[in-house]
């Protein structure tokens, strides 16, 4: 399993206290069966919790995931703040899992390297 973190989003995770371990406990419930909402076309949305705030209080991240196989944590928004993604945001992330899923390992590979994603060690 390999999981990457967007530039966005690192920044927009840090911004919200968000860890790696915080992911890493994401993607780990994930590959349990633990998906707190299946958006479609490979996105997931999963809640995660910070500190010890909780998961009620946390975030919400979305992530384009294959079982066992790849996560690329693409968008995280704080639950106080938004209740969930709005129509065309949730296009737009659509948009970029159809992308994803179409890209060769090289092209994938290429593309982390360009768009200066970050491995995240589970």
């Amino acid at each position: 399993m390999r999981a990457f973190l967007t530039r966005s989003f690192c920044r927009d995770a840090e911004s919200e206290g968000v860890t790696d371990e915080d992911c890493r406990e994401a993607i780990r419930k994930a590959e349990k069966g633990l998906i707190d909402a299946a958006l479609g076309g490979g996105l997931i949305k999963q809640r995660i919790a910070t500190g010890n705030r909780g998961a009620a209080k946390g975030s919400r991240a979305v992530v384009f995931y294959k079982r066992g196989e790849l996560a690329v944590f693409l968008h995280i928004f704080p639950k106080s703040r938004k209740a969930n993604l709005n129509k065309s945001e949730l296009a737009m992330y659509l948009r970029a899992a159809q992308e994803l899923e179409k890209l060769s390992e090289k092209e994938f590979l290429a593309s982390v390297a360009t768009r200066g994603w970050r491995q995240l060690e589970i």
